[in-house]
C-alpha cells in the first residue's frame, strides 16, 4: 500500500502503535522514511541527509518516553535550563550514528533480502491474530502511525542492516574458555574466618563531652542546622476546570455548528481497490509492466497476475488488495487513477508514481453519506464547551496578566477582574509548599530572587493543569543557621556517637593486635566457615572486608579492622581461601558468553565512535 502521512496523524494513540510494532527501535528514529511536506535539513551525513521532520519524529517518542518514565516529576525536569535541548541533541547524534552504520553497511555489501524483511514483519507480535499474521491488523496498524508498507519495510530492513554490523562485530570477539573459569572460580569462590564486632552503643556512656566539643562541632558543620528558605505569598488562580462548569451550551448553537460544518460528518466515498506493482529500481519494470497489463487484457485473473508479478509481496498474497481507500489518502498519481474508474471491475492502465509502475483494478465502492445529527450532538456540544472555556480562559488570562502588570504592588484588583479572590499562604518550603503552588516549576518562578527582592506581582504562571497564577511575595526568612541552643542535643547525640564510634574502632585495633601477637583474642567472636560472597547472614561490610583481604603467606590469619556503616567497629579474619572445584567445558559456557557480549558491546561503541570521527557531518545552526 503506497499511502501518504496525512496532517493530524500524530496523535498519541498512533506512536503508541509505532513503539509497539517497532520492538527494537530505541528511539523510533524513522521519521525520515515519511513522505509529505518540504523538507529542511538538519544535518548531512556524508551527502545522506536528515531531515527535520525525522528529528521531530524521534524527539517526540524520545519525550513521551521520558514523560512516561518520570510521571508527574516530568514537568519539574523537563523545566530545567537546558535539559530539553540535551535531549533534542542527544536525538540528533542517535539518528546519525543511525545513519552511519546504515551506509557502512551498503557500501560493505550487506544486505537484507526481500523474504527475510517479510518473515521479520509476520513474526511481529501486533500483527497477529489466533497466532497467524493478520493482513487487515497489519494494514491497519500502519495506517494509524502514518506508515505505507513500502515505508515500514524501508525502516525494517535498515534496522537489520544495522543488525548485520552488530553481529559481525560480536563475532569477531570471543572470550577463552580459560578466562572464563577464572572468572567464574573468583565468583564462586568461598573463604573462611572469623570477625568480632565492636558495638557503638557499648561505648557511648564512655564518652565525656565539652563545650568546647560542642562549638567546635557547631561551628564545623553548620550546614547540618540550615532552616530551609520560607516565604509567604498572596497569590490569584484563574481555573480552566472551574470555567468548565460556567460555561453553558444551548441546543440552538449545537444544531447550528452541525449545518455551519456538515462537510466534517459527511463521509468520504471510498474504494476498494487491488494493484500490481514494478518497482522502478527493477530490472525492464516497464517491461514488466507492459507484460504484466497485456496478460489482463487478454483476460487473465488479476490476482494470479499479481501474485506473480507485484513487488508489494504482502498485498501481493491477497491478490494485490489494499483495503479501503478514500480520496487523498494515496500518492497523487495513484490516487487520481484509482478514482478515475469507473465501474467495479474495471482496470487502469500503468500508472507510474514515485514508488514504481502500478496497474490499478476497482473491487468495490462505498458511496459517502452524513452523520445523523443526533449522533453527534453530545460531541458537538463537548466541543462547543471545550472551545467557549478555551475562550474564556484565554479572556480571563490576558485581563489578570494585564491588571496584575498595571498595579503590580497588590493582586485585589487582578483579582476582582476575573471574579475570583486573592489567596494568601502560611510561611512554606519547598518542601511543604500549598497544593495549588506545589508544581516544581511554579516553585523555581516563585522562589526568583528577583520576585522576592521586588515583593511585586509575578508574570501569569501557566501550569501543567491547565491554571494560571499570578504570584507577589509578602514574606522571606532567607535560609539561616539555627542557634547552638535549639540544636544543642541533635550535637550531642552526633558526638556521642561519632567518639563511640572511635573508641569502638579503639577496641578493635586492641583486638586484632592480641589476635596478631597472642592467637584468638579473649572475646566473643563469630566464625566464618566457607561462605560465598552472597551470604546474607553476615554483615556486608564485613564479607567485602573478608573478600578483600589478600591471605597471608603462613598459617596466622590475614587480619584487618573496618567501621561499619552503623557505627560500629570489627576485626576480620581471613584463615582460608577455599577454590571452586568447576569441571568441564558446558560449565562455564555462560560466563564466556556473558564475557564475549560484554566486549562486543564496547567494540561496537567504540566502532561508532571511529565512524562518527572519520564521517563529513554537518549540522544546522538551530540543532547543535
Amino acid at each position: 500500500m503506497l499511502e501518504r502521512i496525512r496532517e493530524g496523524s500524530q496523535s498519541f494513540t498512533a506512536k503508541a502503535v509505532l513503539v509497539l510494532i517497532i520492538l527494537t527501535f530505541a528511539l523510533a528514529g524513522v521519521g525520515s522514511y515519511v513522505t509529505g511536506g518540504a523538507t529542511t535539513t538538519v544535518a548531512e551525513v556524508n551527502d545522506a541527509e536528515i531531515s527535520q521532520q525525522a528529528l521531530e519524529r524521534a524527539y517526540e517518542n524520545e519525550r513521551n518516553r521520558l514523560q512516561e518514565q518520570f510521571g508527574d516529576m516530568f514537568e519539574a525536569v523537563s523545566s530545567q535550563p537546558g535539559y530539553m535541548q540535551s535531549v533534542r541533541a542527544n536525538v540528533l547524534e542517535q539518528l546519525i550514528q543511525q545513519e552511519l552504520l546504515v551506509q557502512y553497511a551498503r557500501d560493505h555489501g550487506m544486505r537484507v533480502s526481500a523474504a527475510r524483511v517479510k518473515q521479520e514483519i509476520r513474526d511481529i507480535p501486533a500483527f497477529r491474530s489466533a497466532g497467524q499474521f493478520d493482513n487487515d491488523i497489519y494494514l491497519m496498524a500502519l495506517r494509524n502511525a502514518g506508515y505505507t508498507p513500502e515505508q515500514f519495510a524501508t525502516v525494517l530492513r535498515d534496522d537489520l542492516i544495522r543488525s548485520q554490523i552488530a553481529q559481525a562485530i560480536g563475532a569477531t570477539e570471543f572470550a577463552l574458555p580459560a578466562e572464563a573459569l577464572a572468572l567464574q572460580r573468583l565468583q564462586k569462590q568461598t573463604r573462611s574466618g572469623a570477625y568480632i564486632i565492636a558495638e557503638n552503643a557499648n561505648f557511648v556512656d564512655q564518652v565525656e563531652l565539652s563545650d568546647s566539643d560542642i562549638e567546635n562541632y557547631y561551628n564545623e558543620n553548620q550546614q547540618q542546622f540550615q532552616t530551609p528558605e520560607q516565604l509567604k505569598v498572596a497569590f490569584v488562580q484563574l481555573s480552566k476546570a472551574e470555567l468548565y462548569n460556567d460555561v453553558k451550551v444551548s441546543d440552538d448553537e449545537v444544531k447550528a455548528y452541525y449545518q455551519g460544518s456538515i462537510d466534517q460528518y459527511r463521509t468520504d466515498e471510498e474504494r476498494r481497490v487491488a494493484h500490481i506493482l514494478i518497482e522502478s529500481d527493477s530490472d525492464n519494470a516497464q517491461e514488466k509492466a507492459q507484460e504484466a497489463l497485456a496478460q489482463l487484457n487478454d483476460g487473465a485473473d488479476f490476482a494470479a497476475i499479481a501474485k506473480e508479478y507485484s513487488d508489494d509481496t504482502f498485498s501481493a498474497e491477497q491478490g494485490g488488495d489494499l483495503d479501503w481507500i478514500t480520496k487523498g489518502s494515496m500518492d497523487e498519481d495513484f490516487d487520481n487513477a484509482a478514482f478515475a474508474l469507473e465501474n467495479v471491475g474495471d482496470v487502469s492502465d500503468i500508472v507510474e508514481t514515485s514508488f514504481g509502475y502500478h496497474i490499478i483494478k476497482l473491487l468495490d465502492v462505498r458511496p459517502g453519506e452524513v452523520t445523523p445529527f443526533e449522533d453527534v450532538a453530545g460531541e458537538i456540544r463537548q466541543k462547543l464547551k471545550a472551545q467557549q472555556v478555551d475562550d474564556k480562559y484565554f479572556e480571563l488570562q490576558q485581563k489578570l496578566a494585564e491588571v496584575s502588570f498595571e498595579q503590580p504592588d497588590t493582586l485585589e484588583p487582578a483579582a476582582d477582574a476575573i471574579n475570583s479572590t486573592v489567596r494568601t499562604s502560611d510561611l512554606f518550603t519547598r518542601q511543604n509548599a500549598p497544593t495549588a503552588l506545589s508544581d516544581e516549576a511554579t516553585l523555581n518562578r516563585i522562589f526568583d530572587p528577583q520576585l522576592i527582592d521586588e515583593k511585586l506581582n509575578s508574570d501569569v504562571i501557566e501550569t501543567a493543569d491547565d491554571r494560571s497564577l499570578v504570584v507577589r511575595v509578602l514574606a522571606h526568612e532567607p535560609q539561616a543557621v539555627k542557634p547552638l541552643d535549639d540544636v544543642r542535643e541533635q550535637i550531642v547525640s552526633q558526638l556521642r556517637v561519632q567518639k563511640a564510634q572511635a573508641l569502638a574502632l579503639e577496641q578493635a585495633e586492641a583486638w586484632k593486635k592480641q589476635w596478631r601477637e597472642q592467637g584468638e583474642p579473649d572475646a566473643d567472636y563469630m566464625t566464618l566457615d566457607a561462605i560465598g560472597m552472597d551470604n546474607q547472614n553476615h554483615p556486608r561490610a564485613v564479607l567485602r572486608a573478608l573478600f578483600s583481604e589478600a591471605p597471608s603467606a603462613g598459617d596466622a590469619p590475614a587480619l584487618t579492622t573496618i567501621e561499619m556503616p552503623n557505627g560500629d567497629a570489627a576485626v576480620v579474619a581471613l584463615t582460608k581461601v577455599n577454590e571452586a572445584d568447576i569441571e568441564g567445558e558446558e560449565a562455564n559456557q555462560q560466563v564466556v558468553q556473558q564475557l564475549q557480549n560484554r566486549q562486543s558491546q564496547l567494540m561496537l561503541q567504540a566502532f561508532i565512535e571511529t565512524l562518527v570521527e572519520q564521517a563529513s557531518i554537518s549540522r544546522s545552526q538551530s540543532d547543535d
